[in-house]
């Protein structure tokens, strides 16, 4: 995954992200809605063809940063949770 910063307002942010699948950013947009802080987060696919997406986080009052940090975090929980979840049901 690559990421660059296209783009940084006070409480808002724009990445854009090559080499990656959207499936995880949808994950990672999920949690960032979960976040009572987070006004928008919004994942776009430049063309159906590549993997270069934008992810456009705008919050409140916290750092947009600090907010996708933590959703990332509770994305990768979520995801170890889960494995373990489908391993177990596996095994039976």
């Amino acid at each position: 995954m690559f990421v660059e910063i296209a783009d940084v307002k006070d409480n808002e942010i724009e990445l854009k992200i090559r080499e990656e699948d959207i499936s995880v950013l949808y994950i990672l947009q999920h949690e960032l809605l979960k976040e009572k802080s987070t006004d928008f987060a919004g994942v776009i696919q430049k063309h159906p063809l590549t993997n270069d997406y934008q992810l456009r986080v705008a919050t409140k009052r916290k750092d947009p940063m600090e907010v996708i940090q933590d959703a990332s975090t509770s994305a990768q929980e979520y995801s170890k949770e889960l494995l373990s979840m489908v391993k177990s049901a596996v095994k039976k």
